[in-house]
């Protein structure tokens, strides 16, 4: 389960804590944070006390930081293009994350271009190639 959290809410501690305390330890969940105040060592440490992972999203404007906080990662890939250079990038993160065991989930923006499919499809070839 993904919670995407609205762009205009500052990093609360207390109310993450309190959140993720009800939050059932059998749901796998991640959390997307949109107000760049989140992005700090202190986040980290309580998505990883709950084993809770940290959805990794890229847009035009941000890029969440690419930290390993739960037993699977969250990627979303929301850019309307990618290069040759990021898509390999990709390819090696996730190759990285499948060797450490954890499992990978992955989405591309699909809502106006094909793109998102294509990227989709040549990404799952060649992490099943390595």
């Amino acid at each position: 389960m993904l919670f995407q959290l609205p762009p205009n809410l500052k990093a609360d501690a207390s109310l993450l804590r309190d959140f993720l305390a009800i939050v059932p330890r059998a749901l796998p969940c991640a959390f997307e944070f949109r107000h760049e105040s989140w992005f700090s060592d202190s986040t980290w440490e309580l998505l990883k006390a709950q084993g809770v992972a940290l959805c990794v999203a890229e847009t035009e404007e941000r890029t969440t930081p690419d930290v390993v906080t739960g037993p699977f990662v969250y990627y979303r890939f929301r850019k309307p293009s990618y290069t040759e250079e990021e898509r390999r990038g990709m390819v090696t993160r996730i190759g990285e994350h499948t060797a450490a065991g954890r499992d990978v989930f992955a989405y591309f923006k699909h809502e106006e271009t094909p793109e998102g499919a294509l990227y989709a499809r040549n990404l799952l070839r060649e992490v099943r190639q390595m």
